[in-house]
């Protein structure tokens, strides 16, 4: 088998063509004896399933995978094994030496879980008023939110039934040790990694008995998490779409029990992704209904002529194939040429934070009728107040497309030659909203300006995102209503 350090894609290839030898790559890698042995004997100790462990190790092998350059990181590289090996030891040492036994039990109906930094419980505000519900947390929260904060593994459980214990660890050392040499691949990142998640859950789900457990990024979830739920009385597993699935980018591997979409055809691709969920259910979107029907000041943005969603597209995961930064500042380039040509309109470029993307800060340097704006504030997005007063709208790539033609607004993905299929796919119901050159790209800006409606579009708006007005309520009563049946027991 061809080493996961010298595995490369040719990305003058489709990106359909590229996922399906990405996740093949992935699976007979996550499958080979070495792994295996090691895999076996942890699901053995620790009575997780061979199915889950398996499932966590494709989802952190897809993590180290660059997607703008088509290969692996440097991860599993033989060399780095000392200081890996050495910071195995040092992590399960310490989180034995600071774990302690079980002294309380948290009940309550919904637990929001994988809320740190970067994820606010202010987006679950809605479901905490009408619920019970208990937030876990690496950093402390506001005390309107019931808070389990767990961080840094600190107090850890210490139990009979959980294999938080030296003789595990060490055990597991060896193995990994031994396999890495043979593999020529050091194992010890993800060894760790699938450790830290037992270990973590047990202590969690010990503590909190949760009916119902819910989280925001669908790109984090994991089945060692969900099954560990269940053992401990959890009833079901759900994750909202808090983004357009991308193939081979954040949309790979969701697992959960439910997910939460945004529309009836918003997550078709989740299977061809690698996902593994029982049940889509459409809701709407979350965000939406926080940041534009649940807002509660009043909406004096200015009225723009033309509204850009945009984002830096400067990360590894985003660029899927070679030409794919040359379509995107294409899209860019017609904005401007249509500023130009249109200099009594109003066109304001939506971020959510600083542009760091120096060559399209430069393109519209000299555009007296563009206007890059971002956030006001950290709290919460102005791009649905804007959005919502906009006369046209439309995107690269943005969610938030999707989420606006859900509540009877259009927006157009601009798409050069229709190539932009890893976010953007050509289904049917799609196509209406794509834009593939300039002259159809005013032609319908225009006439959106002027106040045309495009029926192709709306008449398949619920394919892509459900009205928001009551997303927290409609999750509530899902789970509720399901909360016996028989596909999640």
């Amino acid at each position: 088998m061809l080493k996961i350090q010298e595995f490369i894609l040719d990305r003058n290839k489709s990106i359909e063509t590229l996922n399906s030898e990405l996740k093949k790559f992935i699976k007979d890698f996550s499958i080979n004896s070495e792994i295996t042995e090691i895999l076996n004997w942890i699901s053995f100790k620790t009575k997780i399933s061979k199915q889950s462990i398996t499932s966590d190790t494709e989802i952190f092998i897809f993590r180290q995978f660059i997607n703008a350059q088509g290969k692996f990181n440097k991860v599993f590289e033989l060399k780095n094994i000392f200081y890996d090996s050495i910071k195995f030891l040092m992590y399960f040492i310490y989180i034995r030496l600071f774990s302690k036994k079980k002294t309380k039990e948290i009940k309550c109906e919904i637990c929001v879980d994988d809320i740190s930094h970067g994820t606010s419980p202010d987006r679950f505000e809605f479901i905490n008023e009408i619920s019970d519900t208990i937030f876990v947390s690496s950093t402390k929260l506001n005390k309107k939110y019931k808070t389990f904060h767990y961080s840094k593994y600190l107090k850890s459980i210490l139990s009979k039934d959980v294999c938080n214990n030296l003789t595990f660890y060490f055990v597991i050392f060896i193995k990994t040790l031994k396999s890495s040499i043979k593999l020529k691949a050091n194992l010890f990142p993800l060894i760790t990694r699938l450790v830290l998640t037992y270990i973590k859950y047990e202590t969690v789900f010990s503590i909190i008995k949760a009916k119902f457990l819910i989280q925001e990024r669908h790109y984090g979830t994991s089945s060692i998490k969900n099954e560990i739920f269940h053992k401990h009385g959890g009833k079901i597993s759900s994750v909202i779409q808090k983004n357009i699935l991308q193939v081979n980018g954040p949309g790979m591997y969701i697992n959960s029990d439910i997910l939460f979409s945004l529309g009836d055809k918003s997550a078709d691709n989740l299977k061809k992704l690698g996902g593994n969920v029982k049940k889509i259910i459409s809701v709407g979107s979350l965000f939406m209904e926080r940041g534009l029907y649940k807002r509660k000041d009043v909406n004096k943005f200015e009225i723009y002529d033309l509204l850009v969603f945009a984002s830096n597209h400067d990360g590894s995961a985003h660029s899927g194939y070679n030409s794919y930064y040359d379509d995107y500042y294409t899209h860019f380039e017609w904005i401007k040429k249509f500023s130009k040509e249109f200099p009594k309109f109003e066109i304001c470029i939506k971020l959510k934070k600083i542009l760091t993307d120096q060559k399209v800060k430069k393109l519209f340097d000299e555009c007296q009728n563009i206007h890059i704006i971002i956030d006001t504030t950290k709290e919460i997005s102005d791009t649905y107040y804007i959005a919502d007063k906009a006369k046209a709208l439309c995107t690269w790539s943005s969610t938030l497309g999707y989420e606006f033609i859900g509540s009877g607004k259009e927006c157009y993905f601009l798409d050069p030659n229709l190539k932009n299929t890893g976010f953007i796919p050509n289904d049917e119901f799609i196509l209406p909203t794509k834009v593939k050159n300039y002259e159809e790209f005013k032609e319908k800006i225009v006439n959106k300006i002027l106040g045309k409606n495009d029926d192709k579009i709306l008449i398949n708006k619920e394919k892509f995102c459900f009205p928001s007005q009551n997303v927290s309520k409609s999750i509530i009563d899902h789970l509720r209503n399901l909360e016996n049946d028989q596909i999640f027991n």
